[in-house]
Parts: C-alpha cells; structure tokens; sequence
C-alpha cells in the first residue's frame, strides 16, 4: 500500500493519471511543526530568561528569589515543550479509502471517525497567520450530524487534504 505523507515531505498528491487505485491512496500525518510556532518562541524565550537568570540573576535578586525563578522557568519551559510534543506525536490523522479518522492522546484516548460514503461537508478554515504558512484545520462533518465530527488540527497543506478527500469521496 503507497503511503502518502504530505506534512512530513514535500510529496504532491498523485494524479488519477499514475495509475494508482483508489484502494492505495492512504493518508496519514500529524500537526505541522509550523502550527506550534507561538509555544516553540516561547520555549525560546523562556530558555533565555533562565539563562539571563543563571548568569547574571544573582545581581539583580536574593538567592531565594533566583532560585524561584529558576524553578518556575524550567517548569514553564517542561511544560510547553511536554504540550509540543504531545500535540505532535499523540495526535494522528489519517484518511484512507473507507475512514477519516482522528485520534488523540497515549494513556487516555480519544478517537473520531466518518465513513468516507457518509461525508457531507469538509471545512478548511485558516487564519491569515496560516494562510502565509500554508497551514490550517480541516473539519468534516457526516450526514447523521450536524455539528463538526472530525477535526485536523493544523496540519500543512490544508487545501490539498480538501481535494484528495473530495477525489476519493467521487470515485
């Protein structure tokens, strides 16, 4: 089965016309790196506050104070990276011949599907950050609801997923 990672590489979508079947498209990706750029210059950030406070701290604040400081950074600086990696890594998506299927999470786990036949609407929505970085949400909803069933956070390349569900969704 060819396995097509549009967000990992810069691999275009095949035309209909390379001979592969509908059965052999299959998508799978994660949130774009892109899509974390506010928490990734936080961490940035927050490694030079902790570097100012380690070497040059001890002019400015008491001992216990700066050790405050240095604590409360590191943990910040754990933290955001732990939400990065987690939003990275844990969540998964993938679109294949039959399912659109969003997963979430390690110990506790959340999982949304839709038949293929039974999409009704697939949604991109981006803001004008995304847009320049080529990045954005994809919403699909069926025909049983009416809310949002399966959501893509942040994934590259927004309108090309669009198309290639709507091009296995009509053959």
């Amino acid at each position: 089965m060819k396995d097509f990672k549009y967000l990992a590489a810069d691999n275009v979508a095949p035309s209909s016309s390379q001979g592969l079947a509908r059965k052999d498209l299959k998508y799978r990706a994660h949130p774009a790196w892109r899509n974390q750029w506010p928490k990734i210059i936080l961490i940035l950030l927050l490694a030079g506050v902790f570097a100012w406070a380690l070497v040059r701290g001890q002019n400015y604040f008491s001992a216990v104070n700066l050790r405050v400081i240095l604590v409360i950074t590191a943990a910040a600086f754990v933290y955001v990276a732990l939400t990065i990696l987690y939003r990275r890594y844990l969540w998964r998506y993938s679109l294949n011949a039959d399912n659109v299927e969003s997963r979430q999470g390690f110990i506790a786990r959340k999982v949304h599907s839709i038949r293929l036949r039974d999409l009704r609407n697939i949604n991109v929505n981006q803001t004008f950050a995304q847009r320049i970085l080529d990045i954005g949400d994809v919403e699909f909803s069926s025909s049983a609801g009416s809310e949002i069933e399966v959501v893509f956070f942040g994934v590259s390349r927004p309108m090309q997923l669009k198309n290639l569900t709507q091009r296995l969704q009509g053959s």
